[in-house]
């Protein structure tokens, strides 16, 4: 489903990845950990298209759709938690979207305010929830956890499995416990 080959990748003087290779497979769950400054993201921005590596292969199957959650939330601040999901959302109405915001702790009222004025880490709910309403293919998740209290995590780890089960699933994280949560088989970087 998706393979990476020999890949290398520079930035400038900076090389980020020299010759990785890995495969993922339907349904696979990994995690990507390393050092900051290790090259998790631009593996990610790699399988995603989003960069091209300098040698080696990138192989991704024809027509899969990716849901990501980016370092940065990415919302537009002037649309609220739900219309910025609304953008994302495959055959979702707006019901389900607030439903699945309300499992993710934010509630309908909070739902509905622009998303400049959430706090950092109900931003990155809204941000969860726009990846798993986008109903992709693979989940890529960098740091999706950032500033989202404990108290909540267990409600998010259980939203993401629901919608990623069967599913291909791109973790980075520094957290073993993240990696545990998702069910992901750690590969460092």
């Amino acid at each position: 489903m998706i393979e990476l080959k020999d890949v290398c990748k520079s930035f400038g003087q900076q090389t980020v990845i020299e010759n990785f290779s890995m495969k993922i497979s339907p349904a696979g769950r990994i995690a990507l950990m390393g050092r900051s400054g290790a090259g998790k993201t631009t593996l990610t921005r790699l399988i995603m298209g989003l960069e091209k590596p300098d040698s080696g292969t990138v192989s991704v199957k024809k027509g899969l759709r990716f849901g990501a959650v980016f370092q940065e939330d990415r919302l537009i601040s002037s649309l609220s938690a739900a219309s910025n999901c609304q953008l994302a959302a495959k055959g979702s109405d707006r019901r389900e979207i607030l439903e699945l915001l309300e499992d993710l702790g934010i509630s309908k009222e909070l739902a509905e305010k622009r998303s400049d004025t959430l706090s950092g880490g109900e931003k990155r709910r809204a941000a969860v929830a726009r990846a798993i309403l986008s109903k992709p293919d693979v989940f890529v998740l960098d740091e999706p956890f950032k500033g989202i209290d404990q108290a909540t995590l267990p409600d998010i780890y259980a939203a993401i499995n629901a919608a990623s089960a069967g599913k291909v699933l791109i973790l980075v994280t520094h957290s073993e416990d993240e990696a545990r949560a998702l069910g992901c088989e750690v590969i460092r970087v």
